[in-house]
């Protein structure tokens, strides 16, 4: 299997095509057994891989493809976005609106352990846009601004949910948490590391700590690894935040580890940092992308027509 680079600089994901340039499912199992150890390689050096040309059709391909690249099912349990099951460990990406972005970010580092790796599968790009944004947590942490480091590192980011009985904002606590059992519930928010108190009004308060930074356990590098700018009330649009914030109606927000708020400024340039190192591929019928979860951060472009792509969170 050929492999070329997907962007221009040498640290960043690199695509692998079919030998002579046609390839089928076969053809990608065979390369994989062959070459595991390179590939397992490479996902540390740049983050990503792209396995292109190889004719994967549908849910089941990429299924078979997943678990010949070593992948192991992780439970969602306690994740926020939507997604809709395909096969027992695929699911579709998020589903939101196609008229919306979803910003760059780690899978799940709002809480205390998340997929080692991620994979997704393009069953149907989309007419325009529907690309899958990234960025190398390399090129995050180096464009940050020290200050902000600095503060992220010491005072943690606290995340904070209401789940809200009549006033419907994503996904109710019995579908984030797939249990309609409190006292299960609170077992679940225990070994999550999280805290949970009910309301009079029958509101979920839940609210986890994190490190703004993890370690990456195979290259030992620190890394990015945090949602604040998502999970903070900057991130919606003015005229909501106006609507909800006042009232106490977030579904979710975030602040520093001592409940102290985040100053809209702080985020403001977070949002510009890792906007700066955006990178955007056409996604192709058939495509496998295989992310390094801590490595690298992943986002959602807006677009036109039907878009499917599916995925696959790996614990290792």
């Amino acid at each position: 299997m050929p492999i070329a680079p997907l962007f221009t600089e040498s640290h960043h994901p690199v695509v692998f095509t079919p030998d002579g340039g046609n390839g089928d499912l076969s053809a990608l199992l065979d390369g994989i057994g062959a070459r595991r150890d390179e590939i397992n390689a490479l996902l540390k050096r740049h983050g990503a891989i792209l396995f292109r040309g190889f004719a994967l059709a549908g849910a089941a391909d990429f299924q078979v493809a997943v678990s010949r690249l070593g992948g192991e099912n992780f439970s969602y349990v306690g994740g926020n976005s939507p997604r809709t099951r395909v096969l027992h460990d695929v699911f579709t990406s998020t589903d939101y609106p196609a008229s919306e972005s979803i910003s760059l970010h780690n899978e799940l580092s709002y809480a205390p352990t998340w997929p080692k790796r991620l994979f997704f599968f393009s069953d149907q790009p989309a007419l325009t846009g529907g690309q899958t944004s990234l960025a190398h947590g390399v090129d995050v942490m180096r464009t940050m601004p020290g200050d902000i480091v600095r503060r992220l590192r010491e005072r943690r980011v606290r995340y904070v949910r209401h789940f809200h009985p009549r006033l419907r904002m994503g996904k109710t606590w019995q579908e984030t948490y797939q249990t309609q059992d409190r006292d299960e519930l609170a077992d679940i928010l225990r070994k999550l590391g999280s805290t949970h108190e009910w309301m009079d009004d029958g509101t979920l308060y839940v609210a986890t700590c994190c490190d703004a930074f993890t370690q990456h356990p195979e290259t030992g590098e620190e890394v990015w690894f945090n949602q604040a700018e998502q999970w903070h009330p900057s991130a919606l649009h003015p005229a909501l935040r106006q609507l909800l914030e006042p009232r106490g109606q977030l579904a979710h927000h975030c602040e520093f580890g001592d409940g102290s708020p985040m100053d809209d400024g702080m985020l403001i340039e977070i949002r510009r940092v890792i906007t700066s190192c955006k990178l955007l591929f056409d996604w192709r019928r058939g495509d496998l992308l295989m992310l390094d979860n801590l490595l690298m951060m992943h986002g959602r472009e807006p677009f036109t027509g039907t878009r499917k792509t599916f995925a696959w969170l790996s614990r290792t």
